[in-house]
């Protein structure tokens, strides 16, 4: 039963006790009124028959008066006036008699009375007084002696009931008092009684819900309330037990957080470690034959070539190794970053797994290992990016290669149909040193390889395969592992091959847009221009508070710099007039100032605030989060002919671009030194070579972060017509 019904009916059962004491008090003065009004009645009934009494006995004194002089022959009888009176009397008598009787009737029990029945003596005593035929004297005496018999009972009889109605006055009293008395007290134990109770349910929930909040603001979570019923407190200390769990369930999530943090710092401290070793590797070895070789040529100026080449090969195979640690940091910096570019192609699949099987070559040789590759392909040709295909089956043979001496390594690629799509399966096998179930569970993490002895004996940088998880994903694929310790490992590579639906899907949205810098110190201005046209922004600058007003009106930028301390017009009241202007209003302003007026800014109007000096990175992401996406950005269209120029024109957003149209190789490779782009869209072309070459340049380290898309075919046209519409128009 909830709490909230338990007061109800508490309250219900006294206030019912009290309304029937209340009931119980009304009912006794009613019957005591009745009772009293009744004895009223009896005793003036009384009265009126001692009355009746009195004036019968006078009425008949006088008769006896009247026959008396009557018999004596008087010569002086009753006069009419006389007997007139006496007649009045008599009719009044019998009025009297009439309400007597029926008083009787009323106020006394049947058989409980005598009728009066006086009609008799007094219709006697008018026929005596009116001298017909009237009876003698003996008969109006034995008339009146039998009425007043009757006359006598009666009044005793009204005695005895005044007698009785006292009596039950007496114990109509006595009874309601006592019941009365009776119901207040019951009204008074149920009172203390459900108080007390109430009282005392209501302090025992309360000192357990207590005890439960005071477990639990000493840090005990594992403590629960226990069971209370189903009533409000038992709610409230089921409520207060969730809350328990959901603190229990956070606080492990913290520490588990704090765990992973943790290891995640020793596994970076040990990634350092290792990694300042496999730099120096490389490192001490072009030093080391560089030195080698400046004596050999200082100490013997004729050397031929032949002498050199062997110590130069070694220098740029240590030098290529360097390379590959510093592009796989710089990999995962991009991945971490969401900076990471994906160029879609056609590619004929064969051949990029010969390359690859070529290339790892060498490795598998090193610890004598056997690579067994085995191709079971359907499509000649698949649409993916070649580049990260091939780094993650790279780095998943290389992983294999490394962890393995004298063994087997399995590489097998076929097609699967799955859900209405096809997928690329690539398996590699081998049968190395494996892993534990600890080990496989934090393979795929940053920094992390199976243990620092491991990494030791074995090398690497622990970020080979935590890119190339990263880099399927990019491709809408997966990797997954399975191992056993000392038995080898195996890792699959699934990837969807069918996908013209998303190619676009992974295109970032590059910095873009035209800004303005006002700054009277022109070292910062040339910083601020350089940091942020190396992100592909188009910088105006102006050294005035007056010259960037007139330039933000005339251009209407994306976003305004602005310093705070110039001459004349100073930085605040250049954000004033930005803000009360109808065109520029909403333009975002970054204050950048050597005062720390952060607070005053943002309650100025201005949308971000930074401190002089600023690194570029941090003015760059700053800059990134306050830019309108709908600023515009810099495309290279190359093709020969106007069909693509055509379909971009009709695409929505395209107005938002600055295209750049040409068909011209030569052009093509000024343009890409001239201006920041950030999108390269590539039609179709007669001289594919050239293109081929182009293609390969946009896929060095300068260009990687820059979109590249080919459309040569109509498919790829209407595909493009689609799906490009939407990035364009990425900030409608």
């Amino acid at each position: 039963m909830s709490f909230t019904r338990r007061l109800t009916l508490s309250f219900v059962a006294i206030l019912v006790l009290s309304l029937g004491s209340v009931l119980i008090q009304i009912w006794g003065n009613d019957t005591r009124r009745r009772n009293v009004w009744l004895l009223q009645h009896v005793i003036r009934t009384q009265s009126e028959l001692n009355d009746f009494s009195q004036r019968m006995y006078s009425a008949h004194r006088k008769i006896l008066v009247v026959d008396a002089l009557a018999e004596s022959g008087a010569q002086n009888g009753v006069t009419a006036e006389e007997r007139s009176e006496l007649l009045g009397g008599i009719e009044a008598l019998a009025a009297l008699e009439e309400e007597l009787s029926g008083d009787l009737q009323e106020y006394l029990e049947e058989g409980g009375y005598e009728p009066l029945e006086a009609s008799l003596l007094l219709e006697y005593w008018q026929q005596f007084l009116l001298g017909n035929g009237s009876p003698t004297g003996e008969e109006l005496q034995r008339e009146y002696d039998a009425l007043s018999s009757r006359i006598s009972a009666n009044e005793w009889y009204l005695l005895a009931r005044s007698d009785e109605i006292n009596m039950g006055l007496r114990e109509v009293v006595s009874r309601t008092n006592k019941v009365a008395l009776g119901v207040f007290l019951l009204a008074l134990i149920t009172t203390f009684v459900l108080g007390y109770y109430m009282t005392r349910y209501t302090r025992r929930a309360i000192r357990q819900l207590q005890k439960g909040t005071s477990e639990w603001g000493g840090g005990n979570f594992d403590y629960s309330i226990g069971d209370m019923g189903h009533d409000e407190f038992g709610q409230l200390a089921n409520s207060f037990n969730d809350m328990a769990a959901s603190l229990r369930q956070a606080m492990g999530r913290v520490r588990e957080a704090s765990r992973r943090a943790d290891a995640a710092n020793q596994a970076k401290s040990g990634f350092l470690a290792n990694m300042s070793h496999e730099l120096r590797t490389p490192m001490n070895a072009i030093i080391g034959y560089s030195e080698m070789l400046l004596e050999e040529i200082a100490e013997e100026e004729q050397l031929s070539v032949n002498d050199l080449q062997p110590d130069l090969e070694k220098i740029q195979l240590a030098g290529k190794h360097l390379l590959t640690l510093i592009n796989d940091v710089l990999d995962i910096s991009k991945i971490e970053s969401g900076r990471m570019a994906v160029y879609w192609e056609d590619v004929a699949l064969e051949t990029v797994l010969r390359d690859v099987e070529i290339t790892v070559a060498p490795l598998m040789e090193k610890n004598g290992n056997t690579l067994r590759c085995e191709f079971n392909l359907q499509n000649a040709r698949i649409r993916t990016d070649v580049t990260r295909l091939r780094q993650i089956l790279l780095n998943l043979l290389s992983n294999a290669a490394k962890f393995t001496r004298a063994g087997d390594v399995h590489l097998t690629v076929s097609e699967l149909a799955e859900g209405g799509r096809n997928y690329l399966l690539a398996e590699v096998k081998d049968t190395g040193i494996g892993m534990s179930e600890e080990q496989l569970g934090r393979v795929f993490d940053a920094f992390v390889q199976a243990d620092l002895s491991t990494t030791k004996q074995y090398g690497g940088s622990g970020l080979g395969l935590t890119i190339s998880r990263k880099f399927a994903e990019l491709l809408g694929g997966t990797i997954t592992a399975s191992s056993e310790l000392g038995l080898g490992s195996r890792f699959e590579l699934r990837l969807p091959i069918d996908v013209s639906d998303s190619k676009f899907a992974n295109l970032e949205k590059n910095a873009s847009g035209d800004i303005l810098v006002i700054d009277d110190d022109l070292a910062a201005l040339d910083l601020s221009h350089r940091a942020l046209s190396r992100e592909g922004y188009r910088v105006r600058t102006a050294s005035s508070g007056a010259e960037g007003l007139a330039m933000a009106k005339e251009h209407r930028p994306d976003l305004v710099v602005l310093d705070v301390m110039m001459p004349g017009l100073d930085g605040w009241q250049v954000l004033h007039s930005l803000r009360g202007d109808a065109v520029l209003g909403s333009v975002p302003v970054l204050m950048l100032s050597m005062l720390n007026e952060h607070d005053l800014g943002l309650l100025l109007g201005a949308s971000g605030y930074l401190v002089k000096p600023v690194e570029s990175a941090e003015l760059t992401a700053v800059v990134r989060d306050l830019l309108p996406a709908t600023a515009v950005g810099n495309m290279l269209l190359i093709e020969e002919g106007d069909i693509l120029a055509q379909v971009i024109e009709q695409l929505p957003g395209a107005e938002h671009w600055k295209i750049y149209h040409t068909g011209d190789l030569a052009r093509v490779a000024e343009l890409l030194t001239e201006l920041p782009w950030q999108l390269i869209v590539m039609g179709p072309h007669n001289d594919s070579s050239q293109i081929s070459r182009l293609v390969a340049h946009l896929r060095t380290e300068h260009w990687r972060t820059v979109p590249v898309l080919m459309a040569q075919t109509e498919e790829e046209i209407q595909s493009l017509r689609e799906q490009l519409g939407a990035y364009l128009n990425r900030g409608a």
